[in-house]
């Protein structure tokens, strides 16, 4: 058995290139694939098509987050993995080096959990009310979505307490044990969701699934990670950072970025709740649901790698740097093609199998727009995996002029285009961008190899 097992990573090694890092995330976004679908078979079941508009459009006015987390969680990320070159774990998990890395790291942890703490309480404020206002402006249709919108506003201030240690933890290279992590916390999140769908809790089930989201990660960190938390959240010593100097001029372009794509992500289900209200938002968001699935899988051979690509450029390995690269991108691109052409194709399947489920997605011709925009989306994303290594941020400005033109044309088409002008908009700002994307990281590459030659030169 043993053989079996080695022989199966070898080739797992060998022809997908997965690592562990891989490996484990790859196979959280599978569990995700499979518990996805039974939870909209569920959902389709015990929701009625307007529970399931104020479900997804819950989670989207949620991911509204991103604008006061500004970008401190990728930053926290790259530049804890530069200083992670100079530091090693010991067999009691605790982080032995280089003491001026260290101290640097301690003094980044104190800065972001202050920053952090501010901003959750005014996430929580922002959210209840602001929320509040956007769902009351349409009928609710019967949906008693208050308490459970509340609860969810107050669960999700406190776990934003906990995004910089997330994100410390994948600058440390730990890319394989928080996607373990995540593995059993959608497995049983998951058994959380559907228990409460199966008892008819209705929309009250979001408020098991937030309170669960709370507790579950507080219990691993303080468990899984209780030596190394202790040990980083000491007072740093006389090696500190500097935000502005040494971070800041990365985070705003990251920042700007995330809140772009907002609304090409998470926002599309709020955005089509407010244009034609929460049945449409329901047929959207399970359709983009299962479209960012199938992406998600296909990007972990690039995303885990961003912590091991710093290190690499941080070496100056740029060769190996370039052929990890590549082959992982070539992987990312061609599995995100199979996984959304198979989609396309399998939906009039399910239309002839059970009309009642297709009738909760957007018809064929749009899932078609979103499959498309999406797959144009894959080459921006590994061009942007391979520069934010690097800790560069070229396609700030790209982002926020996808994003605005997104948004303005989805407001201003919606007469003309009906319930199709959200997905075929996704499609259309998102194909020159790729090309784009593409030739910006062709000529930083470049660039890097240039001044390279002229070191090697002197």
């Amino acid at each position: 058995m043993r053989l079996y097992i080695n022989k199966l990573k070898q080739v797992l090694v060998s022809k997908l290139g997965m690592d562990r890092a891989i490996a484990a995330s790859s196979l959280t976004q599978m569990i995700r694939f499979v518990t996805g679908p039974i939870t909209m078979v569920l959902m389709i079941r015990h929701f009625t098509p307007e529970e399931q508009g104020f479900f997804y459009s819950f989670a989207g006015v949620i991911g509204l987050q991103v604008f006061l987390e500004a970008g401190f969680a990728q930053s926290i990320t790259q530049f804890t993995s530069k200083e992670f070159a100079s530091l090693r774990f010991n067999t009691s998990g605790a982080l032995t080096g280089d003491p001026a890395a260290l101290s640097r790291l301690r003094s980044l942890l104190a800065q972001s959990n202050r920053y952090y703490c501010s901003m959750a309480a005014v996430l929580t404020v922002a959210l209840s009310i602001g929320g509040y206002w956007f769902f009351s402006s349409k009928s609710s249709h019967g949906v008693p979505w208050h308490i459970p919108w509340f609860v969810v506003c107050f669960t999700s201030g406190l776990g934003f307490l906990l995004t910089p240690y997330w994100a410390f933890l994948v600058g440390c290279n730990r890319v394989a044990q928080v996607a373990t992590y995540r593995f059993w916390a959608t497995l049983v999140g998951f058994t959380v969701t559907a228990t409460g769908l199966i008892l008819g809790f209705g929309i009250y089930v979001v408020v098991y699934g937030a309170l669960f989201n709370l507790v579950f990660p507080i219990v691993y960190l303080t468990t899984r990670w209780r030596k190394l938390l202790l040990q980083v959240l000491r007072p740093p010593g006389k090696y500190i950072i500097s935000w502005r100097e040494d971070i800041w001029g990365f985070q705003w372009r990251i920042a700007l970025t995330w809140m772009s794509r907002y609304f090409l992500e998470s926002g599309i289900a709020p955005l089509a709740f407010q244009i034609s209200g929460p049945l449409m938002a329901g047929k959207i968001g399970m359709t983009f649901q299962v479209v960012r699935m199938i992406g998600g899988i296909s990007n972990t051979w690039t995303a885990t790698k961003i912590p091991y690509w710093g290190a690499l450029a941080a070496g100056n390995r740029w060769e190996e740097l370039e052929f990890s690269w590549r082959s992982a991108a070539r992987r990312n691109v061609l599995l995100t093609f199979i996984g959304l052409l198979a989609f396309v194709v399998a939906f009039p399947l399910l239309n002839s199998i059970w009309p009642t489920a297709s009738n909760r997605f957007l018809a064929i011709t749009d899932i078609a727009y979103f499959s498309v925009g999406w797959f144009f989306y894959s080459f921006w994303l590994v061009s942007m995996h391979y520069t934010r290594a690097l800790r560069q941020e070229p396609y700030t400005f790209l982002h926020v002029a996808v994003g605005l033109v997104f948004l303005s044309g989805c407001l201003l088409l919606y007469k003309n285009f009906g319930d199709s002008t959200i997905p075929l908009i996704f499609c259309l700002v998102h194909i020159v961008p790729a090309y784009i994307a593409v030739r910006l990281r062709g000529n930083i590459r470049n660039s890097l190899l240039v001044q390279k030659s002229d070191t090697y030169h002197e």
